[in-house]
């Protein structure tokens, strides 16, 4: 004597049956390829999301210090993700807010962290040194230009000694 086997395929049952036990036809790849597709978007969102929160350069001061009433130096470094050229723009600024030096600076190819230190020509005594920004295709759009007093003339850049 056999035993009753299964009531036959889950493809054959009422669907109230069906409904009741979660049966449905979608093949079981389904869920696999729901599964990877998620995976997939979360790779692509998080590499996104990396590149975006990692510029592909940034900057900042150091350190800077008034070495006489005409120059200044300011010592800054760079980070570029990958090996390009790029341009800074630094000034010195005085007591009164006003700028009296200002440089574009070309730097070579590089990548990763650079350090670099450039000596600032100055109309008259500054007292702060900033980094105004970098770029890596010429200085990045949007800098203000150099804001002189009315009357000065920018000196030439970069500071050299008398005689050199």
């Amino acid at each position: 004597m056999s035993t009753p086997g299964p009531a036959g395929h889950p493809a054959q049952w009422p669907e109230h049956i069906r409904a009741r036990y979660g049966v449905s036809d979608r093949p079981r790849w389904v869920p696999a390829a729901l599964i990877a597709l998620g995976v997939a978007f979360l790779a692509v969102v998080t590499v996104l999301g990396w590149r975006m929160a990692t510029p592909a350069i940034d900057a900042g001061i150091t350190e800077y210090a008034t070495l006489a009433e005409d120059h200044m130096r300011i010592e800054y470094v760079v980070t570029r993700r990958e090996e390009s050229p790029a341009t800074c723009v630094l000034r010195a600024r005085a007591e009164d807010g006003f700028d009296v030096g200002y440089i574009v600076e070309e730097l070579p190819a590089a990548q990763g962290r650079t350090n670099h230190t450039v000596e600032l020509r100055t109309a008259y005594r500054a007292i702060v040194g900033e980094l105004v920004g970098c770029g890596l295709s010429g200085p990045p759009p949007g800098l203000p230009g150099a804001q002189f007093r009315p009357g000065v003339t920018p000196p030439q850049q970069p500071w050299a000694p008398d005689g050199a």
